[in-house]
């Protein structure tokens, strides 16, 4: 006895096709979006050199030790301290909680910088808790010379000529990375 054929050979077998036009509409649309939101970012990086430690450096600062001006902020008070006491010591209470008063820093700074105009490293030693805008905030009142301050001059050690000094202290170190004071 034959055998009837199976009913699923006789089956057509259908192409499907799948309809890409929306999702590579909504793939095009996201990296237009994401390009245009790109430009809008801008990112910018303050360089913090690490603190160096070498023979030379170690047997100059024994020979004469450096004035490494410390800026010490805690929760609710800066400090202006030098630990060689070549400086004396000047606390500036915050504006507000977490506000250091930026303008009286940047003044007595300002001060010490023409007292030592051949200095260009200051030490910021912030307490874990501050914020981020006022951590920028001091940094900022640190290294930049206003246009209004007077004008600071040093002798270039290679020219011997006097310059005058474009940034007030330009190298930011970190004095507490992990986070401690």
């Amino acid at each position: 006895m034959l055998r009837r054929p199976s009913a699923r050979r006789k089956r057509e077998i259908s192409d499907v096709q799948l309809n890409l036009v929306p999702i590579l509409d909504a793939m095009v649309t996201l990296i237009t979006f994401l390009l245009y939101t790109m430009s809008f970012l801008a990112i910018v990086s303050i360089e913090s050199p690490f603190p160096e430690a070498s023979p030379a450096i170690n047997q100059k600062k024994l020979d004469q030790p450096p004035l490494q001006l410390t800026l010490s902020i805690r929760e609710g008070e800066t400090e202006i301290w030098s630990p060689f006491q070549k400086i004396e010591p000047q606390k500036f209470p915050h504006l507000e909680a977490g506000k250091p008063d930026t303008s009286s820093i940047h003044e007595a700074l300002l001060a010490i910088k023409q007292q030592f105009p051949q200095e260009n490293q200051v030490v910021v030693a912030p307490h874990p808790s501050l914020n981020y805008d006022a951590l920028i905030g001091v940094m900022d009142s640190a290294r930049t010379l206003e246009p209004t301050d007077p004008p600071i001059y040093f002798k270039n050690e290679t020219t011997g000529m006097d310059e005058a000094a474009k940034s007030l202290f330009g190298d930011v170190v970190f004095g507490n990375l992990l986070g401690e004071e």
